[in-house]
C-alpha cells in the first residue's frame, strides 16, 4: 500500500505540469488584448504598455510565461494579478469559503443520497421507487441557476428566515452557505441517489445476499453489513470525484449567491486575462482532483477487502 502512495503521489507531478501548459496555451491563444481590458478599452500609451506587458511577461512568448510560473510555484509565489495584488493572498481569502461550501454540498448530497437511494433499491418498483425517480429527473432537467434563483427569492426573500440570507457576501458564516449548498448539491444528488439505488438493488440480488438471509440473519444485519457496504463503492467513487467538480464547477453558484469564493475569483482573471490567477486557480483543481482520486482508491481497500494494492 505504500508503495501504491508513492507511485500515485509522483504520478502527479506530470499531470500538473500539462495540465498548467494546456491552460497557459490556451490563455496565451484567447482573443482580445489584457491591458486593454484592465483600462476598460481606453487609449494606453506606449510607454504604460511596454511597463505592464514588462511588469507581467506578457511581452515573452508563452512558454517563457509557463516556464516563469512554474519557478514561482515551487515557492507558491503565483505573481500579483493586473489589481497589484498577490495571487497567493487572493487564493488565501476565496479558498476556504468555497472549501466550506463544496463539503457542505458533498455532505448533504451524501447524506440524503444514501438514504434515499437505498430505501429506494429494497423498495425497488415500490411508490416511493418511483417518485424518488421522478423527482431526480426533474432536479437534473432544471438548470442550476434556475433552482438557485428560485430558492433566494421563495426561501431567502419571501419566507425571510434570518439564517437562511438570500445573498452572502464577504462577512460569511457557515449558516449563511446553507442554502447555497443545498443548491450546488441537488444535481448531485440526484445523481448519486439513483447510483446508490441501482447498487443496492444490484447486491440485493447477489449470492453472498442471500447466503446471508439463509443463516437467519435479520434484514437489517444483510443490507447493513452485505449490502450498503458493497453497495457504497461506486457512490464513494462518485461522491469523491463530485467534491473537485463541485469546488471547480461553483462558479454559478457563487455568482447568484455574491459569494467570494475560488470560483468568482477564476470567472474575473478569465474576463481580465490574467494569466498567473488563471493557471494558479486551475492547478488548485488539478490538486483537489488527485488528492480526492488518491483518498477514493485507498477507500477502496476499507469497503471491500478483496481490493488489493501491490
Amino acid at each position: 500500500m505504500g508503495w501504491y502512495i508513492l507511485k500515485r503521489i509522483v504520478q502527479t507531478i506530470p499531470v500538473i505540469v500539462f495540465a498548467t501548459l494546456i491552460i497557459y496555451a490556451l490563455v496565451f491563444l484567447r482573443p482580445g488584448d489584457p491591458v486593454l481590458n484592465l483600462f476598460g478599452d481606453k487609449p494606453v500609451s506606449e510607454a504604460t504598455r511596454a511597463t505592464i506587458e514588462s511588469q507581467y511577461n506578457l511581452d515573452k512568448p508563452f512558454i517563457v510565461q509557463w516556464l516563469l510560473f512554474l519557478k514561482g510555484a515551487v515557492t507558491f509565489d503565483f505573481g500579483t494579478s493586473f489589481s497589484g495584488q498577490p495571487v497567493i493572498d487572493q487564493i488565501q481569502r476565496a479558498f476556504p469559503v468555497s472549501v466550506t461550501l463544496a463539503l457542505m454540498a458533498v455532505a448533504f448530497e451524501a447524506v440524503f443520497a444514501i438514504i434515499i437511494g437505498t430505501y429506494a433499491g429494497i423498495r425497488r418498483g415500490g411508490w416511493f421507487d418511483g417518485v424518488s425517480l421522478v423527482v431526480s429527473l426533474v432536479i437534473v432537467a432544471v438548470p442550476i441557476f434556475v433552482i438557485g434563483f428560485l430558492f433566494q427569492i421563495f426561501i431567502g426573500i419571501k419566507a425571510g428566515i434570518d439564517w437562511l440570507p438570500a445573498t452572502v457576501g464577504g462577512d460569511w458564516t457557515v449558516t449563511d452557505l446553507i442554502m447555497p449548498a443545498i443548491v450546488l448539491g441537488l444535481t448531485s444528488l440526484a445523481f448519486a441517489m439513483r447510483l446508490t439505488r441501482g447498487s443496492v438493488s444490484e447486491n440485493l440480488a447477489a449470492d453472498h445476499v442471500r447466503t446471508a438471509r439463509a443463516k437467519g440473519l435479520s434484514e437489517g444485519k444483510v443490507v447493513r453489513n452485505h449490502v450498503l457496504r458493497n453497495s457504497l463503492i461506486p457512490v464513494v467513487t462518485f461522491l469523491g470525484a463530485d467534491l473537485g467538480t463541485l469546488m471547480a464547477g461553483a462558479i454559478v453558484t457563487e455568482g447568484i449567491f455574491n459569494i467570494p469564493g475560488i470560483g468568482g475569483l477564476a470567472y474575473s482573471a478569465i474576463l481580465k486575462g490574467e494569466s498567473p490567477t488563471i493557471v494558479s486557480v486551475v492547478t488548485l483543481m488539478v490538486l483537489i482532483y488527485v488528492v480526492m482520486s488518491l483518498l477514493v482508491d485507498l477507500l477502496y481497500a476499507w469497503l471491500d477487502p478483496r481490493i488489493r494494492y501491490a
